[in-house]
């Protein structure tokens, strides 16, 4: 461990981002714990009482003036404190307010350095272009995509909600750590998310790393304790992995959130994965199919070894870069590479710039789907490549270890991860599981070449 770790939260006014000694024999989660008890009483004259962590709750919710079922009261009232007590004189707040997608926080001015911004959830949500005023989807594949897209899609309506929880939520760990950030990844904030979809959240709570298998759990314990009291938040439970999460859900919202600590590159791969998704408006409907076809055969779920949703969106983004001509997408981080740059600050990640590619290619959602399925049935070698979406390729194996990522983890599925390099695809580690993956888009894509009817894929699991 570093002998000096530095924190994005301060104990004392006027010691922005300080450095804390820390001794070596003591873990990162041990002086979160101090903070965690010492910064509320420090606060308490500046925070009203009920966002303390522990018996502030209480206290709140026993207020007389609120009826019994107040759940939807206390958010509102925090986020009613949230949007109205910012301050005046910032030049961020007057000058460079971001648009709603940009990176998630819960202030509507842009902070310094030194600390997370947070976004006022008010704004209107940047959507994908829409199809092109001449598209007609005569195809009947095309026609099932485009149907099942605009039923089950995330709304505006349930992005703003997941943007007010996370304001609540941000709110309630700020009395503990001023100046942590909250940030939404995965589905919900790339775009590919669903009606369905669970909530993915990072805290982020120091510029340096947390380790995953020792302090991250002991972190979200803490935050297990603190959220105890909110009544709006059901049934948490830390889960250990490789990057440990505590689940709970919203009884508002009716979300299922799951928070991780100090994931800095899901925050990334989020940024790239909502860009991908505002290049081309097919892409959208395209990652939510291709889920559900994957879903319903059970080759979708990393902890059966199967393929995660991040990495299916991997594989389409590679087929629509390499194995269309012309191809519909680019490679985002060789095109834009400033933007895209893994030194850069996540703070200064922004979600509402615009993407100047405009693609030849002029084929169907129908025609992409049964092309992915043809590619990675009859011309990706599964056993001897590796996608590379960064550089908008395919490498042999032997080539990639050797010029390229010599640490790389192999496993029957080899999808570089854009930013830290490691294989996305590491849950594919049984090779006869594997086998059976292989067989479901070998099947179907006979079967929906046969029959040009989606309905084929989903009589019964291949």
């Amino acid at each position: 461990m570093m002998n000096n770790r530095r924190l994005y939260y301060q104990g004392q006014h006027g010691y922005y981002n300080s450095h804390v000694p820390c001794n070596p024999t003591v873990r990162f989660s041990q002086m979160v714990q101090q903070q965690y008890a010492f910064v509320p009483a420090q606060h308490q004259y500046h925070q009203p009482n009920f966002l303390s962590f522990d018996n502030g709750w209480q206290s709140f919710q026993g207020n007389s003036g609120y009826p019994q079922d107040h759940r939807e009261t206390i958010r509102q009232d925090i986020l009613s404190q949230l949007h109205h007590k910012q301050p005046s004189s910032s030049v961020g707040h007057q000058n460079r307010k971001r648009h709603a997608d940009s990176l998630p926080s819960s202030s509507s001015s842009k902070k310094s350095k030194g600390s997370h911004s947070v976004e006022s959830s008010s704004a209107v949500i940047k959507d994908v272009p829409r199809p092109p005023s001449g598209y007609n989807p005569m195809h009947s594949i095309t026609e099932a995509i485009i149907r099942y897209f605009l039923e089950n899609h995330q709304t505006d309506k349930a992005y703003k909600q997941k943007l007010q929880l996370r304001d609540v939520l941000f709110k309630i760990f700020q009395s503990c750590m001023p100046n942590c950030g909250l940030y939404i990844v995965g589905s919900t904030m790339s775009g590919f998310g669903t009606m369905k979809s669970d909530m993915d959240m990072c805290l982020m709570i120091t510029e340096d790393g947390v380790d995953q298998k020792r302090e991250a759990p002991e972190i979200l314990y803490l935050i297990q304790k603190a959220l105890y009291k909110c009544s709006f938040v059901r049934e948490s439970t830390v889960i250990r992995a490789k990057v440990p999460i505590l689940r709970f859900n919203d009884l508002i919202s009716k979300a299922q959130v799951d928070l991780n600590v100090n994931n800095g590159v899901g925050i990334r791969n989020t940024h790239l994965l909502k860009y991908y998704c505002m290049t081309d408006w097919r892409v959208r409907p395209l990652v939510l199919y291709i889920k559900k076809w994957a879903r319903f055969h059970d080759i979708n779920d990393a902890s059966k070894a199967t393929i995660s949703s991040y990495s299916l969106c991997l594989m389409l983004i590679h087929y629509l870069q390499y194995a269309c001509s012309p191809p519909v997408l680019p490679s985002l981080q060789e095109l834009y590479p400033e933007r895209f740059d893994g030194t850069l600050d996540i703070r200064e990640l922004k979600f509402d710039d615009t993407i100047s590619y405009k693609s030849d290619n002029g084929q169907s959602v129908g025609e992409l789907f049964l092309g992915f399925l043809a590619y990675y049935s009859n011309k990706y070698r599964f056993e001897e490549d590796c996608i590379c979406i960064r550089e908008g390729r395919r490498y042999s194996l032997d080539d990639y270890m050797r010029f390229k990522n010599e640490n790389f983890q192999l496993q029957p599925l080899c999808i570089e991860e854009p930013f830290d390099l490691s294989n996305t695809a590491r849950s594919c580690h049984d090779k006869n599981i594997f086998n059976r993956v292989k067989r479901v888009f070998k099947k179907s894509y006979q079967e929906l070449q046969k029959k040009k009817d989606v309905r084929c894929l989903f009589n019964q699991p291949f």
